[in-house]
């Protein structure tokens, strides 16, 4: 089936709510979850480490943002709600696809799980699902859409409601005529993240909890279609694959010793990637990001008495910081690369603005491309960017065929078939 067909018909399976497609050879489940991950997050006053028996008071920090975000002229609710109030962000569902055939009537349960990870900024799996799909098909696995942290359905709903953005957006460019991709698609991430760059952190850490759990989960026999002794591997896209080599260098509990990652467009240090989009970041948040980041590596995150907690002492949580500043921790960094290098594979594309290949090929090869990371550029014969590799265009149907079944071999062939 070709890429636009297939698009369109698996569209129509998840907006149905999940269900079977025998011509796709495939079953979608909806599963819901409970993140526990979110009791870390910003908006209280008083917060405890029970690792470490110590406690956190932020009530200097959240009048501080609390006046930041009542100084502005215009509107911003529900864009000032706390972080920890979401509860969107809490309760949501995540999604598996399954293979239908089985190599045997008896077999029920699938022994390979590959997690799908998406981009920054991302509300619908519309555009994984395809990719989702194939990687099923080609390799026999499940494949699990987990949405990262007020992400996809984990976001509060008004951020998608593109008239009441587009009126903030409208004010925001008015108010700041000097800021660049100002549009009703990001100006709710880059409001928060330039209210609060560190956010990207504690929304990282809630998903990395999360994550965790998802595979305690499959370990305890509790994923229904999955086998508790299934191999867990990450297909990863952009911001996803920087969270997905965070997990693998981090390895909490040794749930990933033997994790392969396929990085899509993605696998820079933070500061490498250049996210200013209309479709991701206004220029302001971009900007906001790197500067509040690199200014607290500098400064041992003096700013944060909390991040500086986790920062220094909670090992695991902590390698957030190798991939935050190319030039800073390079040895510890290029070190853990090293060790995983055998289980990571990278296909950056060739006009991608956002992830640079040469940059991808740096963080993850190493500036004496000493490390052997398999890092394979490619390139499309057909107008394409970082947000939209796989074209709809009926112009250009056959070649974004090849395109994409070219990538999905590749992947396949490195996560391995069953």
């Amino acid at each position: 089936m070709d890429y636009q067909s297939l698009y369109y018909q698996i569209k129509a399976l998840i907006k149905a709510g999940g269900g079977k497609d025998e011509t796709l050879d495939i079953c979608l489940r909806k599963h819901s979850f409970t993140s526990a991950g979110a009791r870390i997050l910003p908006g209280k006053n008083l917060y405890y480490c029970h690792q470490h028996d110590r406690y956190f008071d932020e009530t200097k920090s959240s009048d501080i943002q609390a006046k930041e975000a009542a100084g502005q002229s215009y509107h911003l609710h529900p864009l000032k709600m706390k972080d920890i109030a979401i509860e969107e962000n809490k309760y949501f569902d995540y999604y598996i696809l399954h293979p239908l055939k089985r190599k045997s009537a008896t077999k029920r349960l699938n022994k390979g799980v590959i997690i799908l990870f998406h981009g920054l900024n991302e509300k619908k799996w519309d555009k994984y699902l395809p990719w989702a799909v194939r990687l099923v098909q080609l390799t026999g696995k499940s494949v699990i859409l987990f949405p990262i942290a007020f992400h996809m359905n984990r976001a509060h709903k008004s951020w998608s409601d593109i008239k009441s953005m587009q009126e903030i957006a409208m004010i925001r460019q008015q108010k700041h005529p000097g800021l660049s991709n100002i549009s009703a698609v990001n100006t709710a991430i880059s409001i928060r993240l330039s209210q609060q760059p560190d956010r990207l952190f504690w929304s990282g850490l809630q998903t990395y909890e999360d994550i965790s759990r998802l595979i305690r989960k499959i370990k305890k026999g509790q994923i229904e279609g999955i086998d508790h002794n299934s191999g867990i591997d990450f297909f990863a896209y952009s911001i996803g694959a920087f969270f997905s080599l965070i997990l693998l260098m981090a390895n909490p509990n040794g749930y990933f010793n033997r994790t392969r990652l396929f990085a899509f467009c993605g696998g820079t240090t933070l500061d490498r990637s250049f996210p200013i989009s209309k479709y991701i970041l206004d220029s302001n948040a971009g900007q906001a990001l790197n500067s509040y980041f690199s200014e607290q590596l500098y400064n041992n995150f003096k700013g944060s008495e909390r991040l500086a907690h986790y920062m220094d002492s909670h090992e695991g949580e902590n390698v957030f910081r190798l991939m935050l500043h190319y030039n800073l921790y390079k040895d510890i960094r290029e070190a853990k690369m090293a060790a995983i290098s055998d289980r990571v594979m990278a296909v950056p594309l060739k006009k991608d603005t956002v992830i640079p290949p040469v940059e991808v090929l740096s963080t993850l090869k190493g500036d004496d491309r000493d490390i052997p990371t398999r890092v394979e550029p490619m390139n499309f014969d057909y107008p394409y960017d970082h947000v939209h590799p796989f074209s709809l265009m009926d112009k250009y149907k056959s070649q974004t065929d090849k395109a994409f079944q070219q990538l999905m071999d590749k992947a396949a062939g490195f996560l391995g078939r069953l």
